[in-house]
């Protein structure tokens, strides 16, 4: 569905399009993709023709499948792997439509084609995000402004309950000031409340007489529904007070006009009234612009010779008001009321009058509803970005068999639902894991939750997992809050530290294994659930049950995959790899610009224990590159606890560092000279283009 008016409001479509392009042939190597995903820490590339003609993608996790089964080698070419996607957004749709696009389809990310299918670029929907913001609150002000304007009380509420919209006229009728209604429930203030009504029961109350104070009120009372679900509801109140004096006092069309005069001379509304014969008595000036008459051309007439689809002669014979009701008038419709008017109990005359000014401000009161839910929507999907998972398995660093086997068997995982329970040494990455395989899971458009069961005490741990009602304890938030679980359902919830919890939540969070159900505090109904649980520690539960610190049928529970991540002192074959990720993560979080690690750095880090593991890695290398002056990390730069200066690099291995600092200034010139084309590079030093290769990987050179 397109919205032209949200789109000029935005004027997103008149900005330029930027895209960023970043593609490949189809001819190319799967080892030239490699490059370009490594380079850019990419997941896919687009894939395009030799004219330039966009083919498809390639997916980061195909060619590392490819690799870990051996399909493929390096040489092979990319064809095989190229995929097929619903993701082609037209560039002469404009930017506005395609980000459209990319939000009704929760797309992250467009591949943009014009019309002879040349590739573009790409288009992220997260560069955009600002600017959509900025349109949704300027929007959000600019109808709120006008609805303001509207002369009938006006409340709104969403599918919660709680009061969404109060325009000032409901003030006045309703007797509460704005600032004391919203954002709480209508029952609080309006226990037995015909909008919360028509809430539940998805159905309209129209034509509702109600007395509030002195004054008269009609009401209508709507469900706001889209599709099949009720979003919230509405009352439009209607103060017939004055309407119904009016009425009682029509003893002439002396008094008619006197009475009505200085009501409906107004620009605000239209009136007009009919006697016992359906013959105009008054046609206020509203109507009589619409027409283009003047009184003396309406007054007398009968009202159908002038709009023959007028229902006032039926408001005659019925003696019934309606309110709400559509007419069309000379090429324009207004929502009125069309109420009878009474002398000695005998129905002698009619009178119709506008709800709205006009119907774009019907329809802008209409939008502002559905405006809501869009915020909503909006809303839920910055919640979602907020908890999703940030890594994926391409961002686990390691090439040991302990690696590979803990990684392949977190992606078999990750297509399960099963719980799943991550075992291993503080800093061994358990979260990262966690991350991954909600990521790579059928779950990974659902919500992320990351639960630190150490990091609470046990009652502050129960309210945060399950939520509470309203009045559960002291400082209970008005209205409750709900737990982490209700928060990641259709996700995956991850219970760190799940050794450090108590025998009592133990318990409760056995029920919610079992029953899939989690009950608030100070609730006395069970809310369903559907979620994924991931539970880490760095202790023995197996030693915890036998000592009686944890229980058996939870650990029964918990141990359905177990995946076992070794520390790092038994992978030390993956520290070069693992230090060039880091340094290369470091830089960017830093700004700094170190190269690596010197050769003899990498014999001297292997020398320690690592009682840290990653985490300890990490620190001692963010403190070596904010010392270090240099391109590359000496071991004087590194400080490890416990490890002596006997550990510092000889003279030998002085020398080969200075071989090596030379020969790669050799070829970071050469490729400077040669524009960046490594066959032409290792034609000038005299070398194979494979060696070239291998010596640029040795010293990360791009």
């Amino acid at each position: 569905m397109k919205n032209t008016y949200f789109s000029s409001l935005f004027q997103l479509n008149s900005q330029k399009n930027t895209f960023k392009d970043e593609s490949i042939f189809e001819e190319a190597s799967i080892e030239e993709a490699l490059e370009v995903i490594l380079k850019d820490r990419r997941n896919s590339i687009p894939v395009v023709d030799k004219k330039g003609r966009f083919i498809g993608i390639i997916e980061g996790v195909d060619l590392l499948e490819g690799f870990t089964k051996n399909h493929c080698t390096p040489k092979d070419s990319l064809k095989p792997y190229i995929r097929e996607t619903e993701k082609i957004l037209q560039e002469e749709e404009g930017l506005f439509d395609n980000l459209y696009l990319l939000i009704s389809k929760k797309w992250s990310i467009g591949y943009v084609i014009d019309k002879k299918g040349i590739f573009k670029g790409e288009l992220q929907l997260k560069a955009h995000l600002s600017d959509i913001f900025a349109g949704i609150k300027d929007l959000e002000f600019y109808v709120a402004q006008i609805i303001k304007a509207v002369h009938n009380a006006v409340m709104a509420i969403d599918a919660e309950g709680k009061i969404v919209f109060y325009n000032e006229s409901a003030e006045k009728i309703l007797s509460y000031h704005a600032t004391e209604v919203m954002d709480n429930l209508i029952t609080d203030y309006f226990p037995d409340s015909l909008t919360h009504k028509a809430l539940k029961t998805g159905r309209e109350l129209r034509n509702v007489s109600l007395q509030y104070g002195e004054l008269n009120v009609s009401g209508d009372f709507l469900p706001i529904i889209i599709g099949e679900k009720i979003l919230g509801a509405v009352a439009i109140f209607r103060d017939i007070t004055e309407l119904k004096k009016v009425t009682h006092r029509l003893n002439s069309y002396e008094k008619i006009l006197a009475t009505l005069e200085a009501v409906v001379e107004n620009s605000y509304e239209g009136i007009v009234v009919i006697d016992d014969q359906s013959k105009i008595a008054l046609m206020n000036e509203f109507f009589l612009e619409v027409l283009g008459l003047s009184p003396q051309d309406v007054i007398g007439k009968k009202i159908l010779d002038l709009s023959p689809e007028s229902n006032l002669p039926e408001t005659l014979k019925t003696g019934k008001p309606l309110f709400g009701e559509t007419w069309h008038l000379n090429g324009r419709d207004f929502i009125i009321m069309r109420i009878p008017i009474e002398r000695d109990g005998k129905v002698v005359g009619a009178l119709a009058k506008t709800l709205f000014k006009n119907m774009e401000i019907a329809k802008m009161f209409a939008k502002k509803v559905m405006r809501l839910e869009e915020n909503l929507a909006y809303y839920k999907e910055e919640f979602g970005r907020i908890h999703s998972p940030q890594f994926a398995f391409d961002d686990i660093l390691g090439e040991s068999l302990e690696m590979k086997k803990a990684k392949s068997l977190a992606y078999r995982a990750s297509q399960t639902n099963s719980t799943i329970l991550i075992l291993g040494e503080s800093g061994t990455g358990k979260e990262i894991f966690s991350h991954a395989i909600h990521k790579s899971s059928s779950r990974s458009n659902g919500p992320y939750i990351k639960v630190n069961c150490a990091a609470l005490p046990e009652n502050l741990l129960e309210s945060e997992l399950f939520g509470y009602e309203e009045g559960a304890f002291t400082g209970a938030r008005k209205g409750g809050k709900p737990g982490k679980f209700e928060l990641a359902d259709k996700g995956t919830i991850f219970l760190d530290e799940i050794g450090d919890m108590s025998f009592s939540m133990q318990a409760k969070l056995l029920r919610v294994l079992q029953e899939r159900e989690v009950e608030r505090l100070g609730g006395t109904e069970p809310i369903k659930v559907d979620v994924r649980i991931i539970a880490a520690t760095n202790r023995d539960l197996h030693k915890m049950v036998m000592e009686h610190k944890f229980r058996l049928d939870l650990y029964y529970r918990l141990n359905v995959l177990t995946i076992e991540l070794p520390p790092l002192r038994e992978r030390k074959e993956d520290m070069s790899l693992l230090a060039k990720g880091l340094i290369e993560k470091i830089n960017k979080r830093l700004g700094t610009n170190i190269q690596g690690l010197a050769p003899e750095s990498i014999d001297y880090l292997t020398s320690y224990d690592w009682p840290g593991n990653i985490r300890e890695l990490e620190n001692i290398l963010e403190r070596a590159i904010v010392i270090c002056d240099d391109l590359l990390i000496s071991p004087k730069h590194l400080s490890l606890p416990g490890v002596s200066d006997t550990n510092l690099p000889t003279l030998e291995q002085t020398l080969q560092y200075t071989l090596e600092k030379t020969e790669r200034e050799i070829i970071e010139k050469t490729l400077n000279r040669a524009q960046g084309n490594k066959v032409k590079a290792a034609r000038i030093l005299g070398i194979h283009r494979s060696a070239l290769y291998k010596k640029l990987a040795k010293y990360n050179i791009q």
